[in-house]
């Protein structure tokens, strides 16, 4: 089992953040906050409707120079890291 770690996900426009401490990887969070910001939040588990909602959204894998990964959603403007 991985061991937990904190994600931030991040607007870039408004700088609004949503701060998430588990498990799940980079784009399962920021899937997570498009929804709970953008979208019907009620269907956050429905797997079927993530699929959906990443697909559209577009997300996309960054690294950053020192090597980081970051994954970003041009669509919504909002790109997820760990700290």
């Amino acid at each position: 089992m991985e061991k937990n770690k904190t994600t931030k996900v991040m607007n870039v426009i408004t700088e609004e953040t949503h701060t998430y401490y588990n498990s799940a990887d980079l784009r399962y969070n920021l899937v997570s906050a498009i929804i709970y910001a953008y979208l019907d939040s009620r269907r956050i588990l429905d797997f079927d409707y993530r699929d959906k909602v990443t697909k559209q959204s577009k997300v996309e894998y960054l690294t950053s120079k020192n090597g980081t990964q970051k994954v970003y959603s041009p669509i919504y403007d909002m790109i997820a890291y760990q700290l």
